[in-house]
């Protein structure tokens, strides 16, 4: 009984498998980029801004620059989107079966896409933790004019490289981390997010392509050492 009872616990532990960003971030791409777009047609029409860039033009009107700024934004947006989905169609979905996520302890698994990649070097992956915090501004619960300035800090690192003539990679690419026991545990949602203490663990596989690099992200869900709480 008590060994049909802890293989239960076992499996109700264990993460289901997790399927790359790629085509999740190829939507939102394009949603955001429509949205800069919109927002920039639509200064243009509510200011009515004549489409003039001559700066000795008596006519000229220099907010005619923001409605630029959103559009340049949109484009960006729009190049990656574009990006991310040349690589679902390219690599098809990349799948990560792994064990929980702690710190202290040994962090496991395989990658696994839906099509073999014929890379023309290793397949590197790589695992980091990055933290949010901010510079300046006012103080939390204080009233203040000085705006925050958000930046991000990379506080744990490391790669493996993993031979692409050993492996398949629709057969699996196997990698190991040993996860340091004062690794910090994640906190906030796994995309960068403005708050100060925000906590994400990132696992990524790349491996260099002619034309369109083979690449997959994942957000890794970092426990934190049960032993030290």
């Amino acid at each position: 009984m008590g060994g049909k009872r802890n293989r239960r616990q076992v499996t109700a532990q264990a993460p289901a498998p997790m399927i790359d960003a790629n085509a999740a971030n190829a939507s939102s791409g394009y949603f955001f980029a429509g949205g800069m777009g919109l927002i920039g047609i639509l200064i243009v029409w509510y200011f009515a801004l004549p489409l003039d860039f001559d700066l000795n033009d008596r006519e000229f009107n220099p907010l005619i620059f923001v409605p630029v700024l959103f559009i340049l934004i949109a484009l960006y947006s729009l190049s990656k989107a574009i990006r991310d989905t040349l690589r679902v169609r390219k690599f098809g979905r990349t799948t990560l079966v792994v064990g929980p996520a702690t710190a202290g302890r040994r962090f496991e698994g395989l990658l696994r896409s839906s099509r073999d990649p014929a890379p023309g070097g290793d397949y590197t992956v790589q695992l980091r933790c990055i933290r949010t915090y901010r510079v300046g501004g006012p103080v939390v619960n204080t009233s203040g004019t000085q705006r925050s300035t958000y930046k991000e800090e990379l506080r744990w690192q490391e790669k493996i490289v993993v031979p692409c003539a050993s492996v398949r990679s629709s057969a699996g690419i196997p990698f190991a981390f040993q996860i340091p026991p004062d690794a910090l545990a994640s906190k906030g949602p796994p995309i960068y997010e403005r708050v100060h203490g925000n906590v994400r663990w990132i696992l990524t596989v790349s491996a260099p392509m002619p034309g369109l690099n083979y690449y997959a992200a994942f957000a890794i869900d970092m426990q934190g050492d049960s032993g030290n709480e």
